[in-house]
């Protein structure tokens, strides 16, 4: 009983980004527009969707008016290449106090109609706006991604200044993100992007909502318009790949996994689920060798070291697994899913003094047990009176 549990191990899929309806068929090549008439169109048609602020084309029109005559005097005056990232600073994010809301998951955070009207956005919102207005100002900003986030960089005179909207436009050099993100030599970011790549990011970030909300076969359409408009980007076929496990369609998962992995080998997420989906079709010496290069490229990533460790459990490879959730304890001694973890582990291998610590901890983080688990565990529990 105990090991047919652990045969049925649940894997947790780790998603990055995971966004309309109605896109051009696979066989298209994307319109090549301007940046705002592209993300104006897919603003309108994911917020019809997705948010409770209608998309208004001309009170849109008329605010992007309004924000471009504030800041053109200040570009007039500005003399060197600060002085035109301070006039979008100041007016944008000082005078008509646009926030930055670190929420990725909210699609109001990233629409543009939703972006003007609540004066709000996470990094791809103010990016959006910026480049948005960039673009009718004539001004040289280019969107720049890093994994899981993105920003503005100004490439006129003077040279490059990178505006990072979660300091409230600081500029920040290209060495603190490559620390701040892990990004080493050769992976395909903090390069300057251009009108059509930054659509394609911004599509990825709309399917990723339609995810969310499990619809994960639109999100699917509008990833394959995404990797269209910018086909070099490793997150458009994860959260492609995603989608294709969550509706259970293994093999085309684990392609786009591997996609992904060609543009970024050290995607860490794509390794974790390349492995778990490997796991799922019992290739596990294929699955632990993915799943350790995650470990290795994420190494307190307690997630990952979960997946290692039910994989190696779902191998039969019992040690490996104990030793796995130990690790994931010494990072969070509050994992519950490790704590459950390795009651399982322990009372599969018959070591039931273990297990009891472990079972009692695990109910202490609230993990409740299958009522077949719980009574086999209990039949082994030494009792709480000795004989008299």
């Amino acid at each position: 009983m105990i090991r047919g549990a652990l045969q049925r191990t649940v894997f947790a899929t780790v998603s990055l980004m995971v966004l309309s309806v109605g896109f051009a068929s696979a066989s298209q090549e994307p319109s090549r527009g301007t940046f705002l008439a592209g993300v104006s169109r897919f603003s309108a048609e994911g917020g019809a969707d997705l948010s409770s602020i209608p998309f208004d084309e001309r009170a849109v029109e008329k605010e992007l008016s309004r924000l471009s005559e504030l800041i053109r005097p200040a570009l007039a005056a500005a003399e060197k290449g600060e002085d035109v990232v301070g006039a979008f600073n100041r007016i944008l994010l000082g005078e008509e106090r646009f926030s930055y809301d670190g929420v990725p998951g909210d699609p109001d955070n990233f629409l543009l109609g939703s972006v003007l009207s609540r004066k709000r956005g996470n990094c791809l919102g103010l990016t959006v706006l910026y480049l948005a207005l960039a673009e009718r100002l004539s001004v040289p900003f280019r969107g720049v991604c890093v994994p899981t986030h993105c920003f503005v960089r100004y490439e006129g005179k003077g040279g490059p200044r990178n505006v990072e909207f979660a300091s409230r436009g600081e500029t920040w050099r290209d060495d603190r993100y490559r620390r701040e993100f892990g990004i080493g030599e050769g992976r395909p970011y903090l390069r300057s992007l251009d009108g059509d790549e930054m659509i394609g990011v911004f599509l990825k970030s709309l399917g990723a909502a339609y995810s969310k909300r499990g619809r994960d076969e639109e999100a699917l359409r509008i990833y394959e318009e995404a990797v269209r408009y910018f086909p070099g980007f490793p997150e458009g076929h994860f959260n492609a790949g995603v989608s294709f496990q969550r509706l259970g369609k293994l093999e085309e998962a684990a392609s786009r996994y591997r996609i992904a992995l060609s543009l970024d080998p050290d995607l860490a997420p794509a390794r974790d689920n390349l492995g778990i989906v490997l796991a799922l079709k019992g290739m596990f010496r294929d699955a632990i060798a993915e799943g350790r290069r995650a470990v290795e490229l994420e190494p307190r990533n307690t997630g990952m070291r979960g997946n290692l460790a039910s994989t190696y459990l779902a191998s039969g490879d019992v040690d490996a697994g104990i030793r796995e959730y130990r690790k994931a304890l010494e990072i969070a001694p509050g994992n519950s899913r490790a704590r459950a973890g390795l009651t399982m582990a322990y009372l599969s291998v018959g070591r039931y003094e273990e297990a009891a610590k472990e079972f009692d901890a695990a109910r202490s983080l609230g993990v409740r047990f299958d009522p077949s688990v719980q009574a086999a565990f209990e039949r082994h529990r030494s009792p709480t009176h000795t004989e008299i």
